[in-house]
C-alpha cells in the first residue's frame, strides 16, 4: 500500500513540468543549399515569398515580407487563426503538436528550389531560433547548415542551431514533420485563405487577397522527462492515492 502510495506521489511531482511555448516563427522561399532566395524586384517588392510572425518585419531593407498564419485546425474560420505578432505564444503540450500554417500570398517570382524555416520558442530573441530547417520540393527535411549567413526574424537564413531538436529548458523539442501542401504566388495554385496589410496593421483575415498562399502543417514533438502522465499513470495514482486513503480509516477505526 505504501509503495502504491509512494509511486504515485512520486509520479505526481515528476509531471510538473516548465511550459514550452512557440512563439516566432519565420518561412522563406531557399535555394537547394537552404540560403534565402528573396530578393528585391525592382528594388521594393519581394520577387520570392518570405513570411514572418512579426507584424511589419522587414525581409530586406526597404521591403515587407507578409504574415505567415497559424492555426490548430485544418480547416479554420477566420476567427481561427491566431495573430501573427511579437506576443504570439502557442503553449504546446507533451508529444506530437500538429500546427497548419498559411503564408499570405506575396510571392511574384515562384518556383524556388525549397523552403528554409526557423522556430523560435518561449521569447527567444531575433538571433536565436532553436530549430533551423530545409524542406526541399522533394519533400526532405533537414537541419539547415548553410554556411555564411546571419539568422533571425529577417529571413536572412535558417542556420538558427542547424538542428531540428534542442532543448527548452529540461525539455526536448523536436521538428518531426513538415508538409508543403500549396506553393502560392507565381505557381497559381487555388488557395487564398488569408490576408493582411503588412503596412495597415493587423486585422483577422476574413477574405483572401487575390494571391493564392503557400500552406501546409508541421508537427513539433515535445518530450519532457517525467512529463505530463498518460492516462493509464493517472488511474495509478488515483488508485494509490485511493488505497492509501482506505488503510488510513481502517487503521483509526476502534478495535
Amino acid at each position: 500500500m505504501a509503495a502504491v502510495s509512494a509511486l504515485a506521489l512520486a509520479t505526481a511531482a515528476g509531471s510538473a513540468q516548465a511550459a514550452v511555448s512557440l512563439t516566432n516563427g519565420t518561412m522563406f522561399r531557399a535555394d537547394t543549399t537552404g540560403a534565402n532566395q528573396n530578393t528585391t524586384n525592382g528594388g521594393g517588392t519581394a520577387a520570392r515569398g518570405a513570411w514572418t510572425t512579426v507584424l511589419g518585419q522587414q525581409n530586406i531593407p526597404g521591403n515587407y515580407g507578409a504574415q505567415i498564419f497559424y492555426a490548430l485546425t485544418d480547416t479554420p474560420a477566420s476567427g481561427d487563426f491566431l495573430a501573427p505578432s511579437g506576443d504570439l505564444s502557442i503553449t504546446l503540450h507533451e508529444g506530437d503538436n500538429i500546427i497548419y500554417f498559411w503564408g499570405d500570398g506575396d510571392d511574384q517570382a515562384g518556383g524556388a528550389d525549397g523552403f528554409g524555416f526557423n522556430f523560435f520558442f518561449n521569447d527567444a530573441g531575433a538571433t536565436s531560433p532553436l530549430i533551423g530547417a530545409f524542406l526541399t520540393n522533394a519533400g526532405v527535411l533537414s537541419a539547415n547548415g548553410t554556411a555564411g549567413c546571419s539568422v533571425g526574424y529577417s529571413f536572412a537564413c535558417a542556420t538558427g542551431a542547424g538542428a531540428l531538436s534542442g532543448l527548452v529548458g529540461t525539455s526536448t523539442v523536436t521538428l518531426t514533420a513538415l508538409v508543403i501542401r500549396g506553393v502560392g504566388g507565381a505557381n497559381g495554385n487555388t488557395e487564398d485563405r488569408v490576408y493582411h496589410d503588412n503596412v495597415g496593421g493587423f486585422a483577422f483575415p476574413a477574405h483572401g487577397n487575390g494571391v493564392s498562399d503557400t500552406y501546409g502543417y508541421f508537427v513539433i514533438n515535445v518530450s519532457t522527462p517525467g512529463g505530463v502522465p498518460e492516462p493509464a499513470t493517472w488511474a495509478l495514482m488515483i488508485g494509490g492515492f485511493g488505497l492509501a486513503g482506505t488503510a488510513l480509516r481502517r487503521r483509526r477505526a476502534p478495535a
